[in-house]
């Protein structure tokens, strides 16, 4: 889904009279957490990028310095209680969304 979502929004940025610029406003660890789960996924090159120029994208796409990202997925790995706190709220808000779409 997420995958879909951004090639949606690139798409349109391609196509749009206007350029759009995104800014990441989220933490710098929520993005980190999110490229090493889309990269765990293996959804880039069918499994075959390494992280560092997934880094990169994002970084160029968001307008961010995610800095030493390894370090920050270290502090991740690290984590004694919810290792996966921003994905899960992902989850938890789409869920919201769609809920509250469907009259729930």
């Amino acid at each position: 889904m997420i995958q879909d979502y951004l090639e949606d929004q690139l798409s349109k940025t391609a196509t749009s009279d206007k350029p759009t610029t995104l800014h990441w406003t989220g933490s710098k660890t929520a993005l980190t957490e999110l490229i090493y789960a889309l990269h765990s996924q293996g959804i880039f090159n069918n499994a075959n990028a390494d992280i560092k120029p997934i880094v990169k994208v994002f970084e160029s796409t968001f307008n961010v310095d995610l800095g030493d990202f390894y370090h920050t997925f270290l502090e991740l790995k690290s984590r004694k209680m919810n290792r996966t706190k921003f994905l899960d709220s992902l989850k938890e808000s789409l869920i919201k969304k769609m809920d509250e779409q469907d009259g729930r």
